[in-house]
């Protein structure tokens, strides 16, 4: 079995390995078929670390994954071998204060997929098969493509992010960062918004391009159009920060009106940053972190399966599992891609 390992010197390595490691009774062994890049990833790529986080130890990215089981463990009854999954990357406690309030997102404990966040690392699915535990896995239906099944985690994010504030008919949305999250979330907006009140902000023409393609949208190019923040300060009154850049949450502050909701969604730097956050108490703004999900998952795995969003326009490029590198070069480049998967 192969393994496509990121190094600390930021080269991959890859090793090839029997895979003889025994089943726990909980567990399902899987075929991994399509895993998205994410953000997250092109930040270890690009730098090492990611939100603060540094790669100590070789690290198999990737956690937007989906597969087909090949074996199970004694004491799985709701799978079999060859169901169709999508993953959960998230392996709870179920043990701590957050999860037993059911503030899963929050668990202390959490395993994640693909992250340097503790040490061993956990690792991710650039690999061909993967072991997961019964509790992250759900199902997903014939009709669906894994390739649409890969989006379940990213859309899952991005339902969580959505869920912090209701909508009416007279407010102004503005999305900052038009990454897939931001599209995704924009997917969502549109169920329930005007288009004409949406306006997404990048500095990326081929990002805007694929955003107006979604919907009849206001796209601005902040890098082109310097007036913008003069001309639009205090407009907006929910601010979605999807693009993790400093500059970007603080033009959020300036165009967001006094009492307005800002969700941020965006990984930012690890470390402090430098935000004009004087102006979080003047204007009195409600300033909201949204970090990954809860039920979320289930929500984007149903809809998934229902049909109810199309994300075959997201999808730009797709690479066999032993060409990761050449697919996170391509991912990391915005000129060229929206969302990018691997596939085995």
């Amino acid at each position: 079995m192969k393994k496509y390992y990121f190094n600390s010197n930021l080269k991959f390595s890859v090793t090839d390995e029997k895979s003889n490691e025994n089943l726990l009774p909980n567990q399902l062994r899987i075929n991994m078929k399509n895993c998205g890049i994410c953000g997250s990833d092109i930040h270890y790529f690009l730098h090492g670390e990611n939100g603060g986080r540094k790669i100590k130890e070789p690290l198999m990215l990737g956690h937007e994954t989906v597969g087909e089981i090949i074996e199970v463990g004694k004491e799985v009854s709701k799978f079999k071998i060859d169901d169709r999954i999508a993953v959960n990357p998230a392996l709870y406690c179920y043990d701590c204060k957050y999860c037993k309030t059911k503030n899963f997102n929050l668990c202390e404990n959490v395993l994640f997929l693909g992250s340097a966040a503790k040490t061993p690392h956990t690792q991710g699915a650039f690999r061909e098969q993967l072991i997961i535990d019964q509790s992250q896995c759900h199902i997903i239906n014939d009709s669906v493509t894994y390739e649409e099944a890969a989006f379940a985690e990213p859309f899952a994010v991005a339902l969580h992010a959505s869920s912090f504030t209701k909508y009416n008919d007279n407010q102004k949305i503005v999305i900052a960062g038009c990454g897939p999250i931001g599209l995704l979330l924009l997917k969502i907006l549109l169920q329930t918004v005007e288009q004409e009140k949406i306006f997404v902000l990048d500095v990326n023409h081929n990002v805007l391009d694929t955003a107006k393609k979604i919907g009849n949208i206001n796209t601005i190019n902040i890098k082109d159009n310097l007036n913008f923040i003069n001309d639009y300060r205090n407009f907006f009154d929910i601010g979605f920060e999807a693009s993790g850049n400093v500059n970007s949450i603080n033009n959020l502050i300036e165009i967001c009106r006094r009492g307005s909701n800002i969700i941020q969604i965006g990984n930012m730097p690890g470390g402090l940053i430098k935000i004009n956050y004087n102006k979080v108490m003047i204007k009195e703004l409600k300033l909201q972190g949204s970090y990954r999900f809860i039920n979320e998952f289930d929500d984007a795995v149903n809809k998934i399966n229902n049909k109810e969003y199309i994300f075959s326009d997201m999808l730009t490029h797709k690479f066999k599992l032993q060409d990761c590198e050449e697919a996170m070069k391509i991912a990391s480049d915005k000129n060229k891609s929206i969302k990018v998967q691997v596939y085995n």
